[in-house]
Parts: structure tokens; sequence; C-alpha cells
């Protein structure tokens, strides 16, 4: 039984019209109503982002959001010319994904292209990973 569904993902950041208009363009998302200082950036059939302001700096691997591209050479470059920058996490280069930080310092990845990824799955379903 399913009691609930993720809504919206939120990210805290003390440059919250930065990553606003990072996230918004990169997605493609739109700015949407809400009822506090937070900004939402809604697309039908995804999940909202709620940007929140912190007077602080939040720990930049709290929580981050894993993008799958159709061109992950053409989402990375996007993401940097919109103000991302490569962030290192101890990766050694062979994951098949790309570690970044949003303007705020939020990081992310850019994970392998949707064709890649059900290339992988064909070749290898992988298996689940107990959690009892």
């Amino acid at each position: 039984m399913v009691y609930a569904t993720i809504a919206t993902v939120t990210m805290k950041t003390h440059v919250p019209s930065e990553v606003a208009r990072f996230w918004r363009d990169l997605l493609g998302y739109q700015v949407a109503p809400n009822h506090s200082s937070s900004v939402l950036l809604v697309c039908d059939g995804q999940p909202a982002l709620l940007i929140q302001p912190s007077a602080e700096q939040v720990e930049p691997s709290a929580i981050h959001l894993d993008l799958r591209p159709e061109d992950q050479a053409a989402c990375v470059a996007r993401a940097v010319q919109l103000g991302a920058r490569h962030a290192n996490v101890g990766q050694t280069g062979d994951e098949g994904w790309v570690v970044m930080a949003d303007p705020g310092g939020n990081l992310f990845c850019v994970l392998q292209s949707q064709a890649d990824h059900l290339r992988l799955l064909t070749e290898n379903a992988g298996s689940p990973t107990p959690v009892e």
C-alpha cells in the first residue's frame, strides 16, 4: 500500500534566487506561487523543487539530485554555463556520472544518458540491495 508520494524536494541555500534560477533554467521548470519566502519550481509530471532561504551555509551533501539527461555532456556543459562547477567527492572517473555543485554549493550528479542507462540494464539488470 502506498501511503504517500514525493511532492516536493526542498533545498536550503543562502542564495535562494541564484539557486532557483539555476534549477529553473537547467530543468525547464517554472516558478509557481506559494505561501512562503521560498521559491517553488514546478514541471508537469515531476516532483516540485522548493528552494528555501537559509541564513547559514548548508551542508552540501545532505541531499542531492541525480539527473538523467538525454545527453550527459550537453547537460554538464549547460550546467556549467548556468553557474555550476565540478565537485570532487572522491570519485575515480569511472563511475559513469559527473558530480557537480549548483551556485549555492548543493551537490548533484549528472548520470549517464537515458539510452546508455537502458542499454546497461538490458546487459545486466543488477540486484536489489536488501533492506531487511
